[in-house]
């Protein structure tokens, strides 16, 4: 999470981001990553996403671009407007960048997630059905060991991290990123559009596929990180005192996380 207020420069309109430390992020595939914000708006250099005007590296403050209207890709009436802007951002942002610092890489937390998780489940008492444990650990095993030609991820992506600009008609805001998998990006993005499906069970798994071939992307792979992060996230949320009806509740992650393994070839 970050601190944000709006600021003006002359007459640019500007908005002030001052990271703030979270600690359920610890125990997720995103740990680490806002460090690096900066220097991926700094790559990206205002092509799908906003720009960097001022970055002061040992506060982690920045300035950057405000988006203005500033309204959430949510807002759009048609599902397929969305998501052909959403894909069209993602396209753009999706650059080939060596891993290395400042990124870490995808593959790697997955490696380091899959070993930490078990320990961290027994912790905290097993709080929910082993299987999802073993399952989300063997995926983060087998996705870190193969996969395409990996990428700058935007590592947040999602229709409230898409906002309506004067500059362009789209940008990106708020990345986590890491170089890796150009699947799990759609993860995010396709997690937010179940929520404003009538009925996921019938209509989330067209949905993955529409918005996967538009972006070449395998949709089983999108399946696979995407119940890894539901799993891990769950079980960090609940350490972080989340109460598990919550997480197990229509729409919880863990209710998710049941739902993409009964979508998963």
């Amino acid at each position: 999470m970050s601190l944000v207020v709006t600021a003006n420069r002359g007459p640019r309109p500007l908005v002030l981001k001052v990271p703030m430390p979270s600690t359920v992020e610890l125990g997720t595939l995103a740990a680490g990553a806002r460090a690096a914000e900066a220097d991926a708006l700094q790559e990206w250099s205002g092509d799908g996403a906003v720009q960097l005007v001022e970055h002061d590296r040992e506060t982690g403050a920045m300035l950057v671009e405000r988006c203005e209207p500033g309204a959430t890709l949510d807002l759009l009436d048609d599902p397929d407007d969305a998501d052909r802007v959403a894909a069209g951002i993602l396209d753009r942002l999706h650059r080939p960048r060596p891993p290395g610092p400042p990124f870490d890489r995808l593959a790697e937390r997955a490696v380091q997630l899959a070993d930490a998780l078990p320990a961290r489940f027994e912790v905290a008492g097993a709080p929910f059905d082993q299987w999802l444990l073993d399952t989300a650990v063997d995926l983060l095993s087998q996705l870190s060991r193969s996969g395409p030609a990996e990428v700058l991820l935007h590592g947040d992506f999602h229709l409230e991290n898409i906002l309506s600009s004067k500059r362009e008609p789209w940008l990106a805001i708020d990345p986590l990123p890491m170089v890796g998998d150009p699947a799990y990006d759609a993860v995010q993005y396709l997690l937010f559009r179940k929520g404003d499906l009538a009925d996921p069970r019938a209509e989330w798994a067209p949905a993955i596929a529409r918005f996967c071939t538009r972006l070449d992307l395998d949709p089983e792979r999108v399946k696979a990180w995407m119940f890894a992060r539901l799993v891990s996230d769950a079980l960090a949320a609940y350490t972080e005192g989340i109460p598990l009806p919550e997480l197990e509740a229509h729409q919880g992650d863990l209710w998710s996380a049941r739902l993409v393994d009964d979508l998963r070839d």
